[in-house]
């Protein structure tokens, strides 16, 4: 953030980098800063890194809305109650993409996934320090992973078979639609 104030700011998850970025309205957006997904390993590095970025947005004056969803960390609706910061109406980035229809999707022991997950499990591993082992145990009670990809920045095949040769699970793929995406995002802005 620059030294200069500014009167609209959005802590936002590196999770919806690709898609936010898409679907902001190209005039009047706020200023986005990034809290790298990989963080939601580590709930006290998430909850310190959010509180240093509440802090200096509220020396600034600034008004703050967080786009991370209410599950990402047991105290985070007071977390940002405290600064005086909207937060998003959702428990969790795949609700903030799919809305209700996530109950659905979740059915027969499936994992819901989007590319900017995938690509962040390096990072949660390194939080995590799991390895190859802990990530099959973990992951391997579900029977698939459900890739939800709105070809924004597509997921690649060699990603696609890199993830599957961590995980062990099968890994099935749907297109993503953003018209819930959007309300969510409007809902906030406004």
């Amino acid at each position: 953030m620059s030294e200069s104030k500014k009167d609209k700011i959005m802590i936002a998850c590196s999770i919806f980098e690709k898609e936010l970025q898409a679907c902001l309205p190209a005039e009047g957006s706020p200023e986005i800063i990034w809290i790298d997904s990989g963080l939601h390993a580590d709930l006290l590095r998430l909850e310190t890194k959010l509180t240093k970025i509440l802090e200096k947005c509220q020396a600034d004056g600034a008004e703050v809305q967080v786009f991370l969803g209410s599950g990402c960390h047991p105290e985070i609706n007071r977390l940002v109650k405290r600064f005086g910061a909207g937060i998003a109406p959702v428990k969790n980035c795949i609700e903030a993409f799919c809305g209700e229809n996530v109950k659905k999707l979740e059915e027969n022991r499936t994992m819901i996934m989007t590319p900017g997950w995938i690509r962040a499990w390096p990072r949660i591993m390194e939080a995590l320090g799991w390895d190859e082992v802990d990530v099959r145990i973990n992951l391997g009670r579900y029977d698939r992973i459900l890739l939800l990809d709105s070809g924004i920045d597509p997921i690649t095949n060699d990603e696609i078979l890199m993830f599957f040769d961590l995980a062990q699970v099968p890994i099935d793929i749907e297109p993503l639609q953003l018209d819930h995406f959007r309300c969510v995002l409007n809902e906030i802005l406004r």
